[in-house]
């Protein structure tokens, strides 16, 4: 039966549709007037172009469900309508803004605590249709209300999944709404279980923190595990019209250096460990070390110059004060040129007629500057480096003597030439050493965090000019260096030890019969970890398949279950994942992945092949963990194949 306020409702949502619709008629006409950027200020034309097509952006972004709800406060005469972004007309706001203060009462009021709020209304859609309302009263006056509420957003978690992650602005829960508005101060952990949203949560977080707090921001970072993963979430952020953020794999980080090789587990372990920071700035303090001599040039029929001694001091001064880069070399360059400048005054007095720029041009020629320079401060190529110490038994012995014994430089040494992930981080010490920071924000977001080394973690550290916000699940943590818990890896960051560690209990995405199945792990896994509690019931119970042909077997259940609505993986052992991805390679609609490469996604159906493999073949015996991931990424369906017998950890024997 239809809500008796559909009618009323349609109508003014269709009115909000209009006003921002004339909105953006009123922002193109910037453009053909002067050229006026964000804050009123004079900017060029261009400037005003890149404004206007990002606020034109956003309107877009907002068309797809621009109002989402409302709430009826007892102070307050008229409803508030809460959306994607603000809109007014002539005689005031038709829908505030979800990150606005005004809308915090419509994710936080409870019966228990309700801010004033005496009905909470929710509204489906389709496009601009609204096709249904749930009334949540917090008055008490509808018995049914929470269960219609509950109705609405398990409807919203039993929708198939995309091949892009949605925002989850409509649906927000108190728990999660408490954490995206936080201040961007203490340093947060979110610690959460598969399932939790804690990826929703950071993304909605970065938008709601450049919203309160843009001019003290003025950029985010989020950092995610892979770029399989980026991808995957890579439209939510512009679908709530936030431009404001740079979203980066880990591995991307580090511009300009690609990965085409892979460590064996015991070297990406010993490069994981701190120590290798300190190996490289030997390196570079190493081969960065000249020879102070005399810059003395014959000019105007006169000796001018700086003496060895003079030079020595200005290096030694700089190089205390601002260390080894290139800003740092450049500073000593000055010095002497003005020491140099000085002593031309001093020695030819009245005879001095030439400007400094002239002076400076003098020295330039036949490379009399240059080759100083390249002999009193050397200055290396930050991957040069990084090669030559990998490949050099003397180099790399000269900068890790006492700090990595014989069998540890062995096994750093190889002989080809590229880029493993491992690498990255020492790569970014040396550019940082050498060529001075990286791009820097006001804020950090992190996403599968337990999975970062130390090394990794020095790497997001120089990002982060102020905060930052880890999201994670130390029970997955599967990556070099395991962590137990999050004080390790808290250890590795500024201002760590002031974090605020908060946990997300319930799990959205997994059903109670799928997540029943793979708990049993946890007690093994990470004991001190609380387990998440299944939000929603009612899926299949995970179907269990023996078969003597383990990948024939996942083969015919992939095809039945193609056939579905949503989204499909394989997630299979590294011994079998090439197979299973050459017999299905034809079909898009599949993914085949191994359970790290899984980590962070979710899926609707999901086919987990032989877990005893799993376990086997994971590195640093991660193996349990790594089954837990490939368990929990499913929605709806689970099916495990196996002709092996299954890990007893599951308790299923």
């Amino acid at each position: 039966m239809a809500h008796p306020d559909l009618p009323v409702e349609q109508a003014y949502l269709d009115h909000a549709y209009e006003c921002l619709e004339e909105m953006r008629r009123a922002l193109q006409r910037t453009v053909d007037a002067a050229a006026i950027g964000a804050d009123g200020a004079s900017v060029s034309l261009d400037q005003a172009y890149a404004w206007v097509n990002r606020r034109l952006a956003a309107y877009e972004a907002a068309e797809q469900i621009l109002c989402f709800g409302r709430i009826d406060v007892d102070s307050v005469e008229d409803s508030l309508y809460v959306g994607r972004r603000w809109v007014h007309d002539d005689d005031g706001v038709l829908v505030v803004n979800w990150q606005a203060p005004a809308a915090r009462p419509f994710y936080t009021a409870t019966p228990a605590e309700p801010h004033g709020v005496t009905l909470r209304r929710r509204f489906r859609l389709r496009g601009r249709t609204l096709t249904g309302i749930s009334d949540e009263a917090l008055d008490g006056s509808l018995e049914d209300a929470a269960a219609s509420v509950d109705d609405f957003l398990l409807e919203e978690l039993e929708r198939a999944r995309d091949s892009r992650m949605r925002d989850i602005v409509a649906t927000i829960q108190a728990d999660q709404y408490g954490l995206i508005a936080r201040s961007p101060e203490p340093p947060l952990v979110i610690q959460g279980g598969p399932g939790t949203g804690k990826t929703a949560v950071g993304l909605h977080r970065a938008s709601y923190l450049l919203f309160s707090h843009r001019e003290e921001l003025r950029r985010v970072l989020v950092v995610g595990p892979s770029p399989v993963f980026m991808d995957y979430v890579s439209h939510v952020l512009p679908a709530l019209g936030e431009d404001a953020v740079d979203q980066r794999a880990v591995a991307e980080l580090v511009e300009g250096a690609e990965v085409k090789l892979s460590d064996p587990p015991q070297v990406e372990r010993l490069k994981a460990d701190p120590r290798l920071a300190e190996v490289v700035r030997r390196a570079v303090e190493l081969r960065s070390r000249g020879e102070p001599r005399e810059l003395v040039v014959r000019m105007e029929g006169h000796f001018v110059g700086v003496r060895e001694r003079e030079v020595a001091e200005l290096l030694e001064r700089v190089r205390v004060e601002l260390g080894l880069s290139a800003a740092a070399r450049e500073r000593f360059r000055m010095d002497v040129l003005r020491r140099f400048y000085a002593d031309y005054g001093a020695t030819l007095g009245g005879l001095a007629v030439r400007a400094f720029d002239e002076v400076e041009r003098s020295l330039r020629k036949d490379n009399v500057l240059s080759g100083f320079l390249d002999a009193v401060w050397p200055a290396p190529k930050p991957e040069r480096l990084v090669r030559s110490l990998l490949s050099s038994r003397e180099r790399l012995a000269e900068a890790a003597d006492g700090l990595l014994d014989d069998d540890e430089q062995r096994l750093l040494r190889r002989a080809r030439s590229g880029w493993s992930a491992a690498d990255l981080p020492l790569l970014d010490e040396a550019r940082e050493l050498l060529l001075g920071p990286p791009d820097r924000y006001g804020h950090v977001i992190v996403d599968e965090a337990q999975d970062l080394t130390p090394m990794e973690l020095r790497m997001i550290a120089r990002r982060a000019l102020g905060g930052f916000t880890i999201l994670g699940d130390v029970a997955q943590a599967t990556g070099p260096v395991p962590y137990v818990r999050w004080g390790e890896v808290l250890s590795q960051l500024p201002g760590g030890e002031h974090a605020e560690v908060e946990e997300l209990r319930h799990a959205y995405r997994v059903p109670r019969e799928i997540m029943a199945l793979a708990l049993p792990l946890l007690e093994h896994i990470a004991p001190d970890v609380e387990p998440p509690v299944a939000y929603r019931s009612g899926a299949e119970p995970p179907r269990i398949v023996a078969a003597d042909a383990p990948l024939d077997a996942a083969f015919a259940e992939a095809a039945e279950l193609a056939g579905e609505e949503g989204l499909l993986a394989v997630i299979a052992p590294p011994s079998l994942r090439g197979d299973a991805e050459a017999a299905l390679f034809d079909d898009t609609r599949i993914s085949v992945l191994t359970p790290r490469e899984a980590k962070g996604m979710e899926f609707d159906h999901v086919l987990v092949v032989e877990p005893a493999a799993i376990v086997e073949e994971s590195v640093g015996g991660t193996g349990l963990r790594e089954l837990y991931v490939a368990l929990t990424r499913p929605t709806t369906t689970l099916v495990i194949v196996h002709a092996r017998p299954l890990p007893p950890e599951l308790g299923l024997a």
